[in-house]
């Protein structure tokens, strides 16, 4: 059931118009990680109707980036997604003020995945997205064109 449900919202965004560009992640140890346009996010935000913004790193797994380069891309980013642990907009403005001139901060429009958290304090994220891309797509369906999946979000939280 979990491959028909994610091709069924796959094919929601097959005909978008609209693809807004995508930014991951928040520095660590002074360099910023960014995934492989093959990873299975890059594939992901693709099959929500959006696009990865990075598309410089076509290896078989994410490489480090340099802050100045990082801090362009969110410049540009129409959206920002897994950003650390942050659950609000100040919180994530706090990890660093350049964020503050972030696209995405400016215009609200950052999200993370951090809405569940299991009994004993772990993201839920990390323990349960891996088996359901389905709800993963949803969300980000959700976010990239809210117009197209009236469901909540199960994932991600938006940074307000």
């Amino acid at each position: 059931e979990i491959p028909k449900r994610y091709q069924t919202l796959k094919d929601l965004t097959a005909s978008v118009e609209q693809r807004p560009t995508v930014m991951f992640n928040t520095p660590w140890n002074d360099s910023w990680i960014m995934p492989s346009t093959k990873s299975y996010m890059a594939q992901l935000v693709n099959d929500a109707g959006a696009d990865y913004i990075y598309k410089e790193n076509t290896s078989n797994s994410s490489a480090p980036i340099g802050l100045e380069t990082a801090y362009g891309l969110i410049q540009k980013a129409d959206y920002w997604i897994n950003v650390g642990m942050a659950s609000t907009l100040d919180e994530l403005k706090a990890v660093n003020p350049k964020f503050t001139d972030a696209k995405s901060v400016r215009e609200k429009t950052a999200y993370n995945n951090n809405l569940r958290l299991t009994a004993t304090g772990g993201n839920e994220y990390w323990e349960s997205a891996v088996i359901r891309p389905d709800i993963v797509l949803r969300d980000l369906i959700h976010i990239f064109h809210p117009e197209l999946v009236s469901d909540s979000l199960y994932y991600y939280r938006h940074l307000e």
